[in-house]
């Protein structure tokens, strides 16, 4: 889909049902990630069973990032909530962080709610750790406090705490598209 010079050997495209065991795989090793960040409970989540991970991913916008001879490595879920496409999840394997390529997910997801015309992607996420706030702050994404969001961002919100996490740990982000306030979401 868009291999720039910069993520070679990797490439962005659309999903594939046949994704669906490597992607499952890629997201609990992606969660180990957040024992260290004081979140051992979304560590020790068991992986999604391929077919409920493809039942979500097909419901949705979803990009996959490709290494050359590894196959899927990494992808972005993203769906309408409201007047924003929303980012419901993006994981990387940790064996191919530090490349870009979350960078190079949330681009395509920013991509495709203008192409779409949506207000811009939100997204709810952890403040403090590393990977998460900061990082989407990084590229454009600035706080809405769950007050001020519109109903579905914040029943979207609610509804994306993990069990058991504080909802203060959390944060609701968004990325505004440039567009004329006439525009509106075209329909999937």
């Amino acid at each position: 889909m868009f291999p720039p010079d910069r993520l070679m050997p990797y490439a962005i495209r659309s999903y594939r049902t046949g994704d669906a065991a490597a992607l499952a795989a890629v997201e609990a090793r992606a969660a180990q990630l957040f024992a260290a960040h004081g979140h051992a409970s979304i560590a020790a989540t068991p992986a999604m069973e391929p077919a409920a991970f493809d039942r979500l991913a097909r419901a949705n916008r979803t990009f996959v990032v490709e290494h050359r001879s590894k196959g899927p490595v990494g992808f972005a879920i993203a769906g309408p909530v409201g007047a924003f496409l929303h980012l419901k999840e993006l994981s990387v394997d940790p064996a191919h962080g530090r490349r870009g390529l979350g960078a190079a997910l949330l681009a395509a997801a920013i991509a495709e709610s203008r192409a779409l015309r949506f207000a811009g992607v939100s997204l709810s996420t952890f403040r403090d750790v590393p990977f998460n706030a900061p990082f989407y702050a990084r590229h454009g994404f600035v706080e809405l406090t769950v007050e001020q969001a519109p109903d579905a961002l914040k029943q979207r919100f609610h509804a994306e705490i993990p069990l058991g996490i504080d909802a203060e740990t959390r944060v609701l982000m968004l990325r505004r598209n440039r567009q004329t306030p006439a525009s509106k979401p075209k329909s999937s």
